[in-house]
Protein backbone atom coordinates (compact mmCIF):
# COMPACT_ATOMS: atom_id res chain seq x y z
CA UNK A 1 0.00 0.00 0.00
CA UNK A 2 1.68 3.41 -1.08
CA UNK A 3 1.90 4.73 3.19
CA UNK A 4 4.45 7.15 3.06
CA UNK A 5 4.46 10.89 0.79
CA UNK A 6 7.53 9.66 -1.45
CA UNK A 7 4.50 7.48 -2.70
CA UNK A 8 7.06 4.04 -2.46
CA UNK A 9 5.23 2.05 0.56
CA UNK A 10 8.42 2.70 3.06
CA UNK A 11 10.14 5.07 4.46
CA UNK A 12 12.61 7.20 1.86
CA UNK A 13 16.55 6.55 2.44
CA UNK A 14 17.03 9.79 3.69
CA UNK A 15 14.66 9.04 6.77
CA UNK A 16 12.56 12.21 5.54
CA UNK A 17 9.02 11.67 4.13
CA UNK A 18 8.38 13.73 0.35
CA UNK A 19 5.51 16.21 -0.44
CA UNK A 20 2.96 14.36 -2.66
CA UNK A 21 2.70 16.00 -6.14
CA UNK A 22 0.33 15.67 -8.55
CA UNK A 23 -0.67 11.91 -9.08
CA UNK A 24 -0.89 11.06 -5.61
CA UNK A 25 -1.85 13.92 -3.60
CA UNK A 26 -3.83 12.13 -2.11
CA UNK A 27 -1.50 9.83 -0.45
CA UNK A 28 -2.19 11.37 3.21
CA UNK A 29 -5.50 9.62 3.13
CA UNK A 30 -4.07 5.95 2.67
CA UNK A 31 -1.25 6.35 5.69
CA UNK A 32 -1.48 4.21 8.60
CA UNK A 33 -1.44 5.71 12.29
CA UNK A 34 2.45 4.85 12.47
CA UNK A 35 3.38 6.45 9.33
CA UNK A 36 1.07 9.60 10.52
CA UNK A 37 2.98 9.68 13.36
CA UNK A 38 6.50 9.42 11.64
CA UNK A 39 5.53 12.71 9.27
CA UNK A 40 4.32 14.41 12.14
CA UNK A 41 7.76 13.62 14.62
CA UNK A 42 9.80 14.93 10.99
CA UNK A 43 7.83 17.89 11.89
CA UNK A 44 7.72 18.58 15.20
CA UNK A 45 11.67 17.46 15.11
CA UNK A 46 11.99 21.10 12.26
CA UNK A 47 9.83 23.02 13.71
CA UNK A 48 11.90 22.76 17.29
CA UNK A 49 15.07 23.43 15.03
CA UNK A 50 13.57 26.81 13.44
CA UNK A 51 12.16 27.97 16.49
CA UNK A 52 15.79 27.59 18.25
CA UNK A 53 17.37 29.34 15.00
CA UNK A 54 14.96 32.28 15.57
CA UNK A 55 16.38 32.49 19.15
CA UNK A 56 19.91 32.71 17.65
CA UNK A 57 18.59 35.53 15.47
CA UNK A 58 17.25 37.69 17.88
CA UNK A 59 20.22 37.37 19.75
CA UNK A 60 22.35 38.63 17.11
CA UNK A 61 19.90 41.40 17.21
CA UNK A 62 19.78 42.25 20.41
CA UNK A 63 23.57 42.33 20.55
CA UNK A 64 23.89 44.64 17.73
CA UNK A 65 21.63 46.99 18.42
CA UNK A 66 23.12 48.48 21.58
CA UNK A 67 26.65 49.04 19.49
CA UNK A 68 25.22 52.06 17.50
CA UNK A 69 23.82 55.51 18.45
CA UNK A 70 22.79 56.34 15.10
CA UNK A 71 22.03 54.02 12.17
CA UNK A 72 23.41 54.74 8.41
CA UNK A 73 21.94 52.01 5.59
CA UNK A 74 25.09 50.45 6.19
CA UNK A 75 23.87 49.74 9.71
CA UNK A 76 20.23 49.62 8.78
CA UNK A 77 20.68 47.13 6.20
CA UNK A 78 22.34 44.09 7.82
CA UNK A 79 20.06 44.40 11.00
CA UNK A 80 17.10 44.59 9.00
CA UNK A 81 17.76 41.13 7.09
CA UNK A 82 18.34 39.63 10.94
CA UNK A 83 15.04 40.84 11.56
CA UNK A 84 13.60 39.69 8.39
CA UNK A 85 14.61 36.66 8.73
CA UNK A 86 13.49 36.59 12.85
CA UNK A 87 10.16 36.65 11.67
CA UNK A 88 10.37 33.83 8.97
CA UNK A 89 11.75 31.64 11.19
CA UNK A 90 8.74 32.38 13.31
CA UNK A 91 6.00 32.31 11.14
CA UNK A 92 7.26 29.00 9.22
CA UNK A 93 7.16 27.44 12.72
CA UNK A 94 3.94 28.34 13.08
CA UNK A 95 2.65 27.15 9.45
CA UNK A 96 4.33 23.79 9.89
CA UNK A 97 2.53 23.45 13.25
CA UNK A 98 0.04 23.99 11.71
CA UNK A 99 0.59 21.26 8.85
CA UNK A 100 -0.08 18.47 11.98
CA UNK A 101 -3.39 19.10 12.06
CA UNK A 102 -3.80 18.92 8.41
CA UNK A 103 -1.75 15.51 8.28
CA UNK A 104 -3.91 13.92 11.24
CA UNK A 105 -7.03 14.97 9.05
CA UNK A 106 -6.31 12.94 5.83
CA UNK A 107 -6.25 16.74 4.62
CA UNK A 108 -3.75 16.14 1.94
CA UNK A 109 -3.93 19.40 -0.37
CA UNK A 110 -3.49 21.78 2.80
CA UNK A 111 -0.98 19.45 4.20
CA UNK A 112 0.83 19.40 1.23
CA UNK A 113 0.79 23.78 1.03
CA UNK A 114 1.65 24.23 4.76
CA UNK A 115 4.55 22.43 3.99
CA UNK A 116 5.75 23.53 1.49
CA UNK A 117 5.78 27.14 2.35
CA UNK A 118 6.53 26.21 5.76
CA UNK A 119 9.93 24.39 4.47
CA UNK A 120 10.78 27.86 1.50
CA UNK A 121 9.87 29.96 4.07
CA UNK A 122 12.26 28.55 6.42
CA UNK A 123 15.43 27.81 4.35
CA UNK A 124 14.65 30.70 1.87
CA UNK A 125 13.96 34.08 4.17
CA UNK A 126 14.83 32.65 7.23
CA UNK A 127 18.24 29.96 7.27
CA UNK A 128 20.03 31.91 4.04
CA UNK A 129 18.82 35.49 4.93
CA UNK A 130 20.08 34.62 8.48
CA UNK A 131 23.31 33.06 7.64
CA UNK A 132 24.30 35.89 4.92
CA UNK A 133 24.28 39.03 6.71
CA UNK A 134 26.20 37.41 9.76
CA UNK A 135 29.50 38.23 7.80
CA UNK A 136 27.47 41.97 6.61
CA UNK A 137 26.80 42.14 10.83
CA UNK A 138 30.11 41.19 11.97
CA UNK A 139 31.85 43.93 9.10
CA UNK A 140 29.53 46.69 10.72
CA UNK A 141 31.02 45.76 14.32
CA UNK A 142 34.63 45.26 13.55
CA UNK A 143 37.07 47.13 10.89
CA UNK A 144 39.17 43.79 11.31
CA UNK A 145 39.93 42.14 7.63
CA UNK A 146 40.58 38.86 8.92
CA UNK A 147 37.59 38.42 11.47
CA UNK A 148 35.62 39.64 7.99
CA UNK A 149 37.27 36.95 6.24
CA UNK A 150 37.16 34.13 8.24
CA UNK A 151 33.00 35.00 9.18
CA UNK A 152 32.47 35.46 5.28
CA UNK A 153 34.10 31.93 4.58
CA UNK A 154 32.44 30.24 7.35
CA UNK A 155 29.07 31.26 6.23
CA UNK A 156 29.61 30.34 2.20
CA UNK A 157 31.43 27.01 2.33
CA UNK A 158 28.84 26.28 5.67
CA UNK A 159 25.87 27.34 3.49
CA UNK A 160 27.51 25.42 0.32
CA UNK A 161 27.98 22.38 1.86
CA UNK A 162 24.42 22.07 3.89
CA UNK A 163 22.33 23.03 0.47
CA UNK A 164 24.61 21.60 -1.91
CA UNK A 165 25.59 18.67 -0.09
CA UNK A 166 21.77 17.09 0.76
CA UNK A 167 21.89 18.30 4.66
CA UNK A 168 19.15 21.20 3.96
CA UNK A 169 15.80 21.17 4.96
CA UNK A 170 14.32 21.15 1.62
CA UNK A 171 15.84 17.96 0.57
CA UNK A 172 13.27 15.44 -0.82
CA UNK A 173 10.94 18.12 -1.45
CA UNK A 174 12.36 20.80 -3.79
CA UNK A 175 14.31 18.87 -5.87
CA UNK A 176 14.92 20.19 -9.07
CA UNK A 177 15.46 24.16 -8.78
CA UNK A 178 16.76 23.70 -5.03
CA UNK A 179 20.43 23.34 -6.35
CA UNK A 180 20.22 25.91 -8.85
CA UNK A 181 18.36 28.42 -6.07
CA UNK A 182 21.19 27.75 -3.35
CA UNK A 183 23.89 28.63 -6.00
CA UNK A 184 22.15 31.84 -7.09
CA UNK A 185 22.08 32.81 -3.24
CA UNK A 186 25.57 31.98 -2.51
CA UNK A 187 26.97 33.90 -5.54
CA UNK A 188 24.74 37.26 -3.78
CA UNK A 189 25.79 36.79 -0.21
CA UNK A 190 29.49 37.14 -1.83
CA UNK A 191 28.33 40.17 -3.84
CA UNK A 192 26.69 41.70 -1.07
CA UNK A 193 29.81 41.04 1.28
CA UNK A 194 32.41 42.37 -1.10
CA UNK A 195 29.96 45.09 -2.28
CA UNK A 196 29.69 46.42 1.15
CA UNK A 197 33.22 46.07 1.88
CA UNK A 198 33.88 48.47 -1.40
CA UNK A 199 31.21 50.45 -0.81
CA UNK A 200 29.85 49.39 -4.29
CA UNK A 201 26.20 50.58 -4.53
CA UNK A 202 25.67 47.91 -1.38
CA UNK A 203 22.61 49.43 -0.96
CA UNK A 204 20.99 48.56 -4.34
CA UNK A 205 22.61 45.39 -4.61
CA UNK A 206 21.22 44.48 -0.91
CA UNK A 207 17.48 45.48 -2.69
CA UNK A 208 17.95 43.27 -4.95
CA UNK A 209 19.18 40.60 -3.06
CA UNK A 210 16.42 40.49 -0.82
CA UNK A 211 13.80 40.63 -3.97
CA UNK A 212 15.22 37.81 -4.99
CA UNK A 213 14.60 36.34 -2.05
CA UNK A 214 11.24 36.73 -1.78
CA UNK A 215 10.38 35.90 -5.02
CA UNK A 216 12.31 32.30 -4.92
CA UNK A 217 10.22 32.34 -1.43
CA UNK A 218 7.03 32.89 -3.49
CA UNK A 219 7.85 30.63 -6.28
CA UNK A 220 9.89 27.77 -4.60
CA UNK A 221 6.33 25.42 -3.92
CA UNK A 222 4.71 25.97 -6.83
CA UNK A 223 5.13 22.93 -8.66
CA UNK A 224 6.58 24.14 -11.93
CA UNK A 225 9.29 25.24 -10.17
CA UNK A 226 10.69 22.33 -8.49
Amino acid sequence: MEGWIGGDGAPPSSGRAEIPHEGNSVIIHFMNTEEKNFLLSQIQTDVSLISFLSVIAVFFIGALIPQFNSYDLSVKIPISFLIVATFAFVFSALILSNASSKISTGDSERAKRHITYGYAISEYLGVFLFVLSVPLAISIITADLYLRIVTFCAAILGMGIYSLGGFSLLEGHFKKSRRLISVIMILFGTILFFSQIYAFHFTGIAIIFLLVVLLVTVLAPIKKFQ
